[in-house]
């Protein structure tokens, strides 16, 4: 029995020798191929053309909109200046709540520091009145910063699907053309840089998440999130991102626990290293790290869901509804001056205004804004909801479709990050009314993405490209008519 037992042994072993190695797909032990770099998609003629004509046009929308809405008529943006002018002076602002044109004064320094150079550049200086050339380079800064996160979405999306090429183009157009986000990119404020951030590091942690956390990828990680800390609140959100983005890489490779914590610690520890010493700040001047005292000293006149539940007999349920998610709604895709100009054109009459009740030229001024029921937004209402069950009907079908394991973490990453955006937006507006869609736009990578997956569910693997391509004309031609309908008329020329 003991030599039989043997000579099968060896026979096993001599079969194992000859048998032929499995292909490098299916074989345990085969050495992985390479993934291709990030910008790996740029290597193609045809992405690069699509990305440049992109861009090309993203720049000639974004400048229309900058060089027509008179600066001071975007949301905050005269404080916004008040900060970069401070800088210039040599000195970092602190809010004092007496002081209501410095409200901007409790945000962390980094976005006005990029936009600095070209303020000083362009004649601005520390007091005195601001040259209009230099109001025009800042608002320049924030264009740039806005085709990095196009570039960037354009990027990701195509490193998340590599079969796929129609979806980067559809969702780098999403990033460029949607009217308000052309607004936001057109005017001085922080929101730029916290959206490249926000990208950047979305961008990173797929591409972990793909090849692997080594020490070196946590620390970028860090550094960038750091850099967020620095830039706008919101930042914060992106830690908790980051460490169940490590966490689902692990999972995936149970033997490497140790190297697990090293990298969350490497990444935690850069961030508070470099956000650090602002938040010490915070907490020094204001009494906490996020000045969310300061900031709440800010916006304690502000409407509350209170207000609109005892002064309007709303229920809580009838605010949510029809003030929150309404306005929102419409913020997304475009509102413009300081939430108060409407798409779809002038009016003839305010519905429920007695005659006299308002000066003439305060009436006048309100008609020419337009109203939040001109029938487009009921439109783009049902296209959201469309888009909505789009999506949902396009996860679906990629997901029986098998993905790849770091796909699926990478989705439910990005989708963690949309959830936490929406949910601190969801929080902001349960202290005060402030249902402004830009507090979303941290998250355009994920919106971006499933928005492209909704649009090109329905459409064949073979025409997939076209339908990109009409996705992009479609978001474009409602830019250019949000251009021309409202801004234009309202302001009545370009140049200011």
């Amino acid at each position: 029995m003991r030599c039989r037992t043997k000579v099968a042994r060896k026979t096993s072993r001599k079969e194992k020798r000859e048998a032929p190695e499995p292909p490098a797909s299916t074989a345990a032990v085969a050495k992985p191929s390479p993934r291709p770099a990030w910008w790996a998609p740029l290597a193609d003629r045809r992405e690069r053309l699509a990305l440049a004509v992109l861009l090309a046009v993203y720049f000639a929308l974004g400048g229309l909109y900058l060089a027509t809405v008179r600066f001071g008529n975007a949301p905050d943006e005269a404080a916004h200046l008040l900060y970069v002018q401070q800088l210039a002076a040599g000195k970092l602002p602190v809010f004092r709540a007496e002081d209501r044109a410095n409200f901007e004064a409790h945000q962390p320094p980094l976005a006005y520091a990029v936009a600095l150079p070209a303020y000083l550049a362009a004649g601005g200086r520390g007091t005195g009145e601001v040259p209009r050339l230099a109001r025009y380079a800042v608002r320049g800064v924030s264009l740039l910063l806005g085709a990095l996160v196009v570039t960037l979405v354009f990027l990701a999306v195509r490193c998340w699907l590599p079969g796929d090429p129609a979806l980067g183009l559809a969702a780098g157009a999403v990033a460029a053309f949607l009217p308000m986000r052309l607004a936001v990119f057109s005017s001085l404020s922080n929101d730029p840089l916290t959206e490249l951030i926000f990208c950047a590091v979305l961008l990173v942690l797929g591409l972990g998440l793909r090849d692997g956390f080594n020490r070196r990828r946590a620390l970028l990680v860090g550094t960038l999130i750091g850099l967020g800390l620095l830039t706008k609140s919101t930042c914060a959100l992106l830690l908790p991102v980051a460490l169940v983005a490590l966490f689902l890489e692990w999972r995936r490779h149970r033997s490497r626990s140790g190297a697990y914590v090293v990298n969350a610690l490497l990444l935690v520890g850069m961030a508070f290293v470099i956000g650090g010493p602002w938040l010490a700040r915070n907490q020094v001047l204001y009494g906490d790290p996020f000045a969310l005292g300061a900031f709440t000293a800010y916006f304690g006149d502000r409407a509350t869901p209170e207000y609109f539940m005892t002064r309007q007999g709303l229920t809580f349920l009838e605010y949510l509804r029809f003030r929150v998610l309404a306005f929102t709604l419409r913020s997304f895709w475009g509102v413009f001056d300081h939430m108060n100009l409407w798409l779809g054109g002038a009016i003839d009459s305010l519905p429920g205004l007695a005659p006299g009740a308002l000066p003439a030229e305060r009436l006048a001024d309100l008609l020419r804004r337009g109203s939040a029921d001109a029938p487009i937004y009921t439109v783009l209402g049902w296209v959201t909801y469309a888009l909505i069950a789009g999506a949902v009907a396009g996860v679906v079908r990629w997901w029986r479709g098998r993905p790849e394991g770091w796909q699926g973490d990478t989705a439910m990453v990005w989708a963690l990050c949309a959830a936490l955006v929406g949910a601190a937006f969801l929080r902001f507006n349960l202290e005060y009314f402030q249902a402004q869609a830009r507090y979303l736009y941290p998250a355009v990578l994920p919106i971006a993405a499933a928005m492209a997956m909704a649009w090109l569910a329905p459409w064949p693997q073979r025409h997939r490209g076209i339908g990109a391509g009409l996705f992009a004309v479609a978001l474009g031609g409602l830019a250019l008519y949000a251009w021309q309908g409202t801004l234009l008329r309202f302001f009545e020329k370009v140049g200011w």
